[in-house]
């Protein structure tokens, strides 16, 4: 096939690597891939066959000229290459989708990557392609429940990590390598990796932690990532006095060596969709401790796998860390289940499977029509 992958940028974030991911993956088994978005430094990681478009669509709202123009540029590509599938990741781009659609007639197929608010203009134009792609259960009942799509329209497939990427096994000299390079001292080690925004929960984190920190005081907090909250999350530190138990790491592809450090992976977000990093920790063994909403909670409760506690509640996720950190045989297990899960069901090899097959369920639609 002939595939035409559509998003807004391709910047660090959930929504980039998951288009690299998928792209990667469809380019290994034979597919032609194309991704059009307004740039970034991801596309460094987009195999060497796969073609990268730039279209300006570094823009927040469907009515924006900018997804005509992109959609006109992409008209050509589209008719040249014998486009089958456009894949949309963005509201833009399900917009600029759908004008390539409308004009050409090529099926276009959109992921839901999370949870959005049911507005006026969603609610008229939703945009949904010919089939809707759901990356979690929770994100596929939203779709269902808050936004009326059609069952029969809607495919779960879980979000994917090259598996292989977080096999390595450290030693312990490379390991205190990492902390040494990073200035991070001996002791126990909780971290996160996420956007710094306000509902990935980092203020909780870091008023659990300052609990931690007077019952572990050599544990420490290591925060990985970017965003507009940064400042704020710093100013916290300083005021509890716990700036020198937390380290700040900006964005970064290498987290597998992060990972690798860690004794307890946290991610007390309000609300998500999946979370990738929460895989890769899983992957590399680390136990995992998050609030029990949305993704989290399908990837960690079918089995005992991890620990869920309730969003915002700082004291019970302290608690739920400091288990984790001490007693050993309960992390090993929880862990080990982890892993076995992560391994089987969310590979991305199985990803871009079961992606294959719902586009050839759209391309079918197109040919009874």
């Amino acid at each position: 096939m002939n595939l035409l992958i559509v998003t807004t940028h391709m910047r660090m974030g959930g929504i980039g690597v998951y288009i690299v991911t998928l792209a990667n993956r469809l380019s290994m088994t034979g597919h032609k891939v194309f991704v059009a978005s307004s740039g970034g430094d991801l596309e460094k990681d987009l195999l060497p066959g796969i073609e990268v478009i730039r279209v300006g669509l570094n823009t927040k709202t469907i009515l924006s000229p900018k997804v005509l123009f992109a959609a006109l540029k992409l008209k050509a590509l589209v008719r040249r290459e014998g486009i089958d599938i456009i894949h949309a990741q963005t509201r833009v781009a399900q917009a600029t989708a759908c004008v390539l659609s409308r004009l050409l007639r090529v099926p276009y197929v959109v992921t839901w990557h999370g949870f959005y608010r049911a507005h006026p203009l969603r609610k008229a134009f939703p945009l949904w392609g010919d089939m809707t792609i759901a990356i979690s259960k929770p994100v596929y009942d939203d779709l269902k429940d808050s936004f009326g799509r059609r069952e029969d329209r809607i495919r779960l497939v879980l979000n994917g990590v090259e598996t292989g990427n977080f096999s390595k096994v450290y030693s312990r000299e490379e390991k205190e390598d990492i902390r040494k390079r990073y200035g991070i001292k001996d002791g126990p080690v909780i971290g996160i990796i996420s956007r710094l925004s306000a509902e990935k929960g980092h203020f909780i984190l870091i008023e659990s932690f300052r609990m931690i920190a007077e019952k572990a005081p050599g544990s420490q907090l290591l925060i990985i990532g970017e965003g507009k909250l940064e400042t704020e999350l710093r100013n916290k530190v300083r005021e509890y006095g716990i700036d020198r138990q937390v380290v700040f790491i900006g964005n970064t592809l290498n987290t597998r060596d992060f990972l690798a450090i860690m004794d307890v992976f946290a991610r007390p977000g309000l609300k998500e969709g999946f979370g990738l990093a929460v895989v890769e920790a899983m992957l590399m063994g680390v136990p995992v401790v998050s609030s029990d909403v949305g993704g989290f909670k399908e990837m960690l409760n079918s089995t005992d796998m991890g620990v869920l506690v309730e969003p915002c509640d700082a004291d019970n996720l302290a608690r739920a860390i400091l288990r984790v950190l001490e007693d050993k045989a309960f992390s090993e297990r929880i862990s080990s289940a982890a892993r076995s899960f992560a391994r089987k069901d969310l590979s991305a090899e199985r990803m871009a499977a079961q992606t294959l097959k719902v586009y050839e369920e759209a391309l079918d639609g197109v040919r009874e029509k």
